[in-house]
């Protein structure tokens, strides 16, 4: 694929979840729940001022600081990668990845928060109060995507 579709993935990412938790901020009210699909899956506007799980959140300039350096040490790393041929899959988790933690740091940044805004009903309370977004979703599907095109070797 040509390099402005693998950098379009990112972006696309990217700007989904920045439109998105702009709707959220601008429609909801903080922790106000609305049930999709049966209830099982929870839209809610939910502020994180820490990383995953509200880790560090008493110190977001450190948590922002943090993710500054990952996003910036991803972007070294697609430049590289992009560059090489093959590796569609570690690519694609790669843009996930960036797209994913481009918008969580620019709500870092910019807001001072990140918002997220879906969680899902499960039997498990602490996991049904678990809020994610977007970007989130994408952080984990271009790291499991990365990890594993690290097995996969292609002559």
């Amino acid at each position: 694929m040509a390099l402005p579709v693998w950098i379009g993935i990112a972006a696309l990412v990217f700007g989904l979840d920045a439109i998105l938790k702009q709707t959220v901020e601008d429609t909801f009210h903080q922790k106000e729940e609305r049930e999709l699909a049966g209830g099982r899956v929870i839209l809610r506007k939910v502020y994180n001022k820490g990383a995953m799980l509200n880790l560090l959140q008493d110190y977001p300039r450190i948590v922002a600081g943090i993710s500054t350096v990952i996003g910036a040490a991803a972007l070294l790393y697609d430049t590289v990668l992009l560059r090489r041929p093959r590796r569609f899959i570690r690519k694609l988790g790669m843009m996930l990845f960036t797209g994913g933690a481009l918008s969580n740091i620019f709500d870092r940044l910019v807001r001072g928060k990140v918002i997220d805004y879906i969680g899902f009903r499960t039997r498990w309370r602490r996991l049904t109060s678990i809020t994610y977004n977007i970007g989130d979703f994408a952080i984990f599907a271009g790291t499991f995507l990365a990890l594993l095109s690290r097995g996969k070797r292609t002559p």
